[in-house]
């Protein structure tokens, strides 16, 4: 089934999507600090800004995309609906932690929850975390779960106050649990090789990793998965779809079978294979329409042209002002 898109309109900007680059202690391990919320109680930020986004309409769709990171997310308990307006949401108050995901689950989009959330580097969730990364994988659990009664408090604490004291505030909470994980002493700077795997658009191999890392392909895997949570191959396949989502909503006549050959698939259905575990979507649905992910703008920020569709064949973004800085730290 295809995602349900937005079809109302409304004449002013109605929500800001902004990634800002977190505190100096925290960048090793955190790559941005998100935030969607209300346009009119946004201001202007006192910090780096990495990535804007200004909704001026509720016409988009926002999929669910696997994922080979961590990421933390809190709800504050309004919701922004099909209409573009912002109620209040009961139940909506919350903070969850999602472990990397192999697959995908609820594919249409619906209301928008006003949130602050936490996107983690590569490894970068488990000095946080007392439990081993392995356990997150394919899992969502509560912040309570993972901190306790302090963590079932942080939602509410950070709904009412504003944007710029929600980040301080969230990057308090981080600090204070930064260490809590057990302290690794590994020969393989996993870290580092999965950057590399994200620099190369999945197209690594194990053995190479393994010969880059010094270990044999068995000690990598294992190293992979108990430090990010998945196998060295999942990270590369995720890696490489993900560079795919340059072509989101780009609304042209792709060649597809280029576009395999280009990002290293076997062919056409092999691709399209692989964009249907995750994401639930067919490369041509995902092209076609028109979409707003943050993974999405990251592969328009960093990856190649749209090298392998009909010229002239791509429109600008209807989803509203859209801002990146690439020259910030990443």
């Amino acid at each position: 089934m295809e995602p349900a898109c937005y079809t109302g309109v409304v004449p002013q900007p109605v929500a800001l999507y902004r990634e800002f680059l977190p505190c100096e202690a925290l960048r090793r391990h955190v790559y941005a600090i998100f935030s969607f919320a209300p346009a009119q109680d946004s201001t202007s930020p006192h910090r780096p800004l990495l990535r804007e986004v200004a909704f001026e309409d509720a016409t988009f769709c926002s999929p669910q995309f696997a994922d080979g990171h961590a990421s933390m997310v809190f709800e504050l308990g309004r919701m922004c609906g099909s209409d573009g307006r912002w109620t209040a949401d009961s139940i909506g108050l919350r903070g969850t932690v999602s472990g990397p995901m192999s697959g995908v689950g609820r594919t249409e989009g619906t209301d928008r929850p006003e949130m602050i959330g936490i996107y983690f580097r590569p490894a970068g969730v488990a000095p946080f975390l007392r439990i081993p990364m392995s356990d997150l994988t394919d899992r969502t659990v509560t912040v309570e779960d993972l901190w306790g009664t302090p963590g079932s408090r942080i939602p509410g604490e950070l709904c009412g106050l504003g944007e710029e004291d929600r980040i301080a505030s969230v990057e308090s909470a981080l600090l204070a649990r930064l260490g809590l994980g057990r302290q690794r002493t590994d020969s393989i700077d996993v870290a580092r090789l999965a950057a590399h795997v994200v620099r190369r658009r999945g197209q690594v191999t194990v053995e190479g990793l393994a010969r880059a890392a010094g270990v044999s392909r068995q000690h990598l895997t294992r190293e992979f998965r108990a430090q990010l949570g998945v196998s060295p191959k999942l990270y590369g396949r995720l890696a490489r779809f993900q560079s795919g989502l340059v072509y989101a909503g780009c609304r042209g006549k792709v060649m597809w079978a280029d576009v395999a050959v280009e990002m290293g698939y076997a062919d056409q259905s092999h691709l399209i294979a692989e964009f249907r575990r995750f994401s639930g979507l067919t490369p041509a649905a995902l092209a076609n329409r028109e979409w707003f992910h943050p993974f999405i703008e990251r592969a328009r920020d960093e990856g190649p042209a749209y090298r392998f569709a009909a010229a002239g064949s791509f429109q600008t973004s209807s989803t509203g002002r859209r801002r990146s800085y690439p020259g910030a730290l990443r």
